[in-house]
């Protein structure tokens, strides 16, 4: 009763404006000591996250000012219809080694028989990364344009590669489309292409080798008919497929990277 009328008094000795909110303040002072520090908790949080914001704003703006300097000072960005369509395969059925000796990267598209862009890529070994995509899509590579860069920086790369899209008449689908981005840059998953039987078969093939054997079987059915289409394109180029990898239901071309190199080293430009 004491602490209530001491209470009382303190509270009508207030004015009437902070009388109103007097209870307001004495609840928060009596709330329990950890609901206070999950208050600061929540409150140091959002700060963080604030902060963390606020950093990556200032990391998009530096990289905007640092390709905005290396865009006025380089002489190296070409446009796509720049350039000449080469034959992705030559006369003697080779794919076309296009690799220039003082090149530290290229960006090159490749083109389909109508000369529809599919997909636009970068690499530091053009000629291994051109024999993957023929091996994966030979009947979307007939003709391929080519940038080689002396002296790589990674923006002035991949804003090559973003002009060359932007100019294309139609966005290229390695590029554009998840499904057909997996297939231009990955070993082809054969799983997906499984007939009914062959899901069957998978399904009750016991773990381990009896499952890899139907998986390696799929594998070279889909060869097949990859070699099939390298027949087709008179393609006299040896192109190997990895048959380790065919077990697991994938096809690649044995001692190939298995992805094109993009790992550009960036350096500044004088």
């Amino acid at each position: 009763m004491a602490t209530k009328a001491i209470a009382a008094m303190a509270l009508g000795s207030l004015s009437p404006s902070l009388r109103s909110n007097a209870p307001i303040a004495m609840a928060s002072m009596a709330e329990p000591k950890w609901k206070q520090k999950v208050a600061a908790a929540e409150e140091n949080i959002e700060r963080i996250k604030r902060e963390t914001l606020q950093a990556q704003e200032e990391y998009k703006r530096r990289q905007l000012q640092t390709q905005g300097r290396e865009l006025a000072s380089s002489k190296e960005l070409v446009s796509l219809e720049d350039l000449e369509f080469l034959p992705y395969l030559t006369e003697d059925g080779m794919i076309l080694d296009c690799s220039q000796a003082d090149a530290k990267a290229s960006v090159y598209a490749v083109f389909d028989e109508n000369k529809v862009i599919n997909y636009i890529g970068i690499s530091r070994q053009i000629h291994p990364s051109m024999r993957l995509h023929f091996a994966r899509v030979p009947q979307k590579c007939y003709f391929v344009k080519v940038y080689h860069v002396t002296k790589p920086s990674r923006s002035i790369l991949e804003l090559t590669r973003n002009k060359w899209m932007a100019e294309s008449p139609v966005p290229p689908p390695g590029n554009t489309d998840s499904e057909q981005q997996n297939i231009w840059e990955n070993p082809l998953d054969c799983k997906p292409l499984m007939t009914d039987e062959e899901i069957k078969l998978h399904e009750e093939a016991g773990q381990g080798p009896p499952k890899a054997k139907v998986l390696k079987n799929v594998a070279r059915r889909i060869e097949k008919s990859l070699v099939a289409s390298f027949d087709s394109r008179n393609c006299k180029e040896t192109l190997r497929f990895d048959p380790k990898l065919k077990e697991q239901g994938l096809l690649d071309l044995k001692n190939e990277p298995k992805k094109p190199d993009t790992s550009i080293p960036s350096t500044k430009l004088k």
